[in-house]
């Protein structure tokens, strides 16, 4: 009898975990508390081409201050040659700054700018910024920000691989 009963806790013991495992697997929700609702995007990226890099100049989109710190993310190919044009763009990071960051300038009340100074020669850059709020919650990504530099552009030589 106690054999059974063993065998019988067990298998009850075990369809718990096995239970438990099977309703904490799946689709997760929103990790944000609810209410809470992410900065807006920034909707108004340019960029253009300088003699010491790339300026990015956009509008800070809650003028209520919210916004703590701005993700500059930037992916870089070849211009030329590019192995795969249709693939999706890989970013990285090029800069975290906190929205009164000493890197970033004003123009007006509403515009930042920022300056990317590390480009190569002969390569597609296109950009994007992420703003997130004081609890660190992000929005989601800017529009797309695209420049060509040119293989004798003044800031470097042509991209030699290295980063």
């Amino acid at each position: 009898m106690t054999r059974i009963l063993r065998l019988l806790i067990i298998l009850l013991c075990s369809g718990l975990v096995l239970g438990g495992v099977l309703y904490g697997c799946g689709m997760k929700g929103d990790p944000r508390p609810s209410g809470v609702a992410a900065p807006k995007a920034i909707s108004d990226l340019k960029v253009s081409l300088a003699e010491y890099g790339v300026i990015l100049r956009w509008s800070i989109p809650d003028a209520g201050g919210g916004i703590q710190k701005y993700r500059v993310e930037r992916s870089e190919l070849r211009a030329k040659g590019a192995t795969c044009p249709d693939c999706p763009l890989a970013y990285a990071v090029v800069a975290d700054l906190a929205s009164n960051d000493p890197k970033l300038a004003r123009e007006g009340a509403n515009v930042v700018v920022y300056l990317d100074s590390g480009i190569k020669a002969g390569y597609l850059y296109t950009y994007r910024v992420i703003t997130c709020d004081v609890s660190g919650i992000c929005s989601q990504a800017s529009n797309l920000g695209e420049v060509v530099v040119s293989p004798d552009f003044p800031g470097g030589k042509e991209g030699s691989g290295k980063k």
